[in-house]
């Protein structure tokens, strides 16, 4: 796993939101309904995703959620540190605390490269890009 399990809860929210008309406020319990998800966990990556001004809530009757901003212009990067932070890409691939540049362990270099290109793929993806491939795997499969 790549990315926490909240951390995923947030790309699946992102990415439902982005699939949603421009202006439809989406409620947490449907969301969490049509992603297979429990309502209280994914109340709190909203908050979370709230905080960073990911997406924008509204209450009360015919409230709910939907992206702060369009889809095409929020890359997958953006929602993984909201959810995570620094913490990933300093992590040793092998668990050890000390593993530094200055007392690297046997894998940090090529860790490092790979980490680095990880990033950049997350920089360059959008929620609608993932949005859009999805919808082209459920097409392909209404047509089958």
């Amino acid at each position: 796993m790549l990315f926490g399990h909240t951390t995923e809860i947030a790309i699946h929210a992102t990415v439902y939101l982005a699939s949603q008309p421009p202006g439809r406020l989406s409620p947490i319990h449907q969301i969490a309904r049509r992603a297979g998800l429990k309502k209280p966990l994914l109340a709190k990556v909203i908050a979370r995703l709230t905080r960073a001004r990911i997406v924008r809530t509204y209450r009360g009757p015919g409230g709910g959620v939907e992206l702060a901003r369009p889809a095409d212009e929020l890359c997958l990067w953006t929602v993984v540190q909201a959810m995570e932070g620094n913490k990933r890409p300093e992590r040793c691939a092998l668990g050890f605390q000390r593993c530094s540049v200055e007392k690297p362990c046997s894998l940090h270099t090529r860790w490092s490269s790979i980490q680095e290109q990880i990033r950049k793929l997350l920089e360059e993806t959008t929620i609608a890009s993932i949005a859009a491939a999805r919808r082209e795997v459920l097409v392909g499969k209404i047509l089958l």
